[in-house]
Order: structure tokens, then sequence, then C-alpha cells
């Protein structure tokens, strides 16, 4: 063998061993928790657990990964405001625990604050695009294409030929769903009016029933609503009134079984079950990780009372939508932000 070749083979060893020493170093240099201790996870939420919507959805969430993960312990807190949001994730994280979940973007900005002075913890964002090496990841759902689904049944069901959304505040997510939702209720009829309104907040309750008495007095008689304990307040609206309402994030049906045609689900369950399972097994990674109906992140809850209310027909109008979601050959599904 020439030197060149004896050179040319040491190199190549060399840079083998670079390229692994890299890897790994950049693979440890995530935060890693003991598999031989009992994984300590909180969970804070902006709202009650009772909202029927977002913080519902988390709960449900974060109970079910409590099941399937015997090894894990969990609190939760909830209604914790914008202005306690970094302090309530710095008390979990000072506390030892080694995952803290915040259940909203609220939640990012004091995230990226302290992750760094906590690198054994990792915090998981919800409904947020945020992530920093080593320990911050965020889960991000796709609220556009399901709310481009709840918008095709809206534009089925009205007769009016009017529809409303509530939103709490316009965040992305929100914005996504509002926009899925005209859009959506545009394809099936395209000369629907669609109606939107802001509450301003996540909590108000009879600020969210005042908005969308409002667009009912306009005419609306299908309305949705994104936010927290708002969106109570769009469904006593629409009980009151004898409207329809699509729900959203958490199944609300059985709070209002003839009003409720269905739900757009937000799946936070799978969510947390991701992170969660992701940290046990080694393999998150400092990133954000968006879920729409092929990854569960999404889905159409069933119609409950209103099953034998809408035609065979225009069922498989919907489910022709969500399978065209699904293989991406939908052109007008909003942004994703």
């Amino acid at each position: 063998m020439t030197l060149a070749m004896r050179m040319l083979k040491l190199f190549a060893v060399l840079f083998a061993g670079l390229v692994f020493v890299t890897y790994w170093t950049s693979y440890r240099s995530y935060a890693q928790v003991d598999p031989h201790r009992p994984l300590k996870v909180a969970l804070v939420l902006p709202g009650p657990v009772s909202d029927g919507t977002f913080n519902s959805a988390a709960a449900k969430g974060i109970k079910a990964a409590q099941a399937k993960y015997p090894n894990i312990t969990v609190s939760i807190r909830e209604n914790t405001g914008m202005a306690q949001s970094e302090a309530a994730l710095f008390e979990y994280a000072s506390n030892g625990y080694d995952v803290v979940i915040g259940h909203g973007f609220q939640f990012a900005e004091g995230a990226k604050k302290i992750h760094n002075q906590f690198p054994k913890t990792w915090f998981i964002i919800n409904t947020a695009k945020a992530s920093e090496a080593p320990n911050l990841a965020s889960f991000d759902n796709r609220w556009g294409d399901i709310g481009y689904v709840a918008g095709a049944i809206a534009g089925i069901m009205t007769k009016s030929g009017t529809i409303g959304a509530v939103g709490g505040i316009p965040v992305p997510v929100i914005q996504e769903y509002n926009e899925g939702f005209e859009r959506g209720a545009k394809r099936m009829r395209p000369n629907v009016n669609v109606l939107s309104a802001y509450v301003g907040s996540f909590s108000d309750v009879a600020k969210g029933k005042e908005i969308t008495l409002a667009l009912i007095e306009k005419g609306a008689d299908v309305v949705t609503a994104t936010g927290n304990e708002s969106v109570i307040g769009t469904l006593e609206a629409a009980k009151e009134k004898g409207v329809l309402m699509i729900g959203t994030a958490f199944d609300s049906a059985s709070f209002a079984p003839d009003t409720v045609v269905t739900t757009a689900l937000v799946n936070f369950d799978v969510n947390i079950d991701l992170a969660i399972g992701k940290i046990l097994d080694g393999t998150i990674k400092p990133e954000t990780y968006v879920l729409g109906f092929n990854e569960n992140g999404i889905g159409l809850a069933g119609y409950g009372k209103f099953d034998d209310k809408i035609s065979a027909a225009d069922k498989a109008k919907i489910q022709a939508i969500v399978d065209e979601v699904k293989a991406g050959k939908t052109p007008d599904l909003p942004k994703f932000r």
C-alpha cells in the first residue's frame, strides 16, 4: 500500500469518527431524563379544566398520558394569567419537574427566557411555534385544516345563508381556524355570508355571549367559537336562541346535544402523548412538531343527535373534503402561520 493510500484510509477513518462524535455530542446535548425514576410532569393551563374546549382537551390528554405511562406523576395548574405564565413555568422547573407543558401560545416567550436555566427539564409549548436547543420544543396543530372542514359543515347546515365565527383573541391558531372556516363554508355555499368578531379575551363568558348574540341578531344560524371560557358564552347564546353550533378542540356535544352539531377536534391528548413518549425514549428534539389529520392531531367528532338530520350525500361530501385535506390536495387551505 502506497503512502498516499495509507493517508487516504487514515483520513477516512478519522472523518467517520468525527462524524460519529459530532452526532453523539449533538444528540446528548439535548435534555435527558432518568428512566429509572418517576417522571414529574406539570401541565400549566391558562383557564379551567371545565371550559369545555381548549383546557378541557389538554386535561383529557394529561389524564390519558398518566394512564398510559404509569411511571409519571402529574401536577395541573389552572387559570394561569398571561402575567403569571413565565413564573408558573419557572416554579415547576425550580421544583425539579422533568417536563413542564405550557398549554398555549402565551407560554412561549417565558419558556424562551428561562429554559437554559434548567437544562434537565423539557419545556413543551402547545399551539405555538417555539423551539430552542437544548430543551424547548413545541407542538402545534393544523387549526386551519379542521376549521375548513367545520366551515364546510356550517355551509351545509345553514338555512339563513349566514354563519358566524367568534374568536377569543386574534392569535395565529385562531386566525387560521377562522380563515379555514370561511373558506370551507364558501366551498359548500359560495354565496354564504360569514360574520366574525373577537371577544378580546379568552375568559370573558359574558362578552363571548354578547358578541355571539349580536351575530345571531344579524342572521347567523350556525356559529362556532375558539377560546377558553369565552366559548361557553357562545354556547349559551346558541342554546338560548335555538341556533346551531360547531364546537372546537374538545367534544362539547354533551353540554348541549340539541345545539352542537359536531366538534372540530384538536387532539391535545395526541400532542401530550407524543411529547411524553419521545421524552421517555430519548427521541425528542428541540423543534416544532406539526400535527394534522394524518398525525391524528385534528379530527371530527360524531354528529350525535344530528346524525339522522344530515343526509348521506352531505356526509359523503364532508368525508371527501377530509380525505382531500389528508392527501394535500386542497388548494385553498389557509396558510399555516
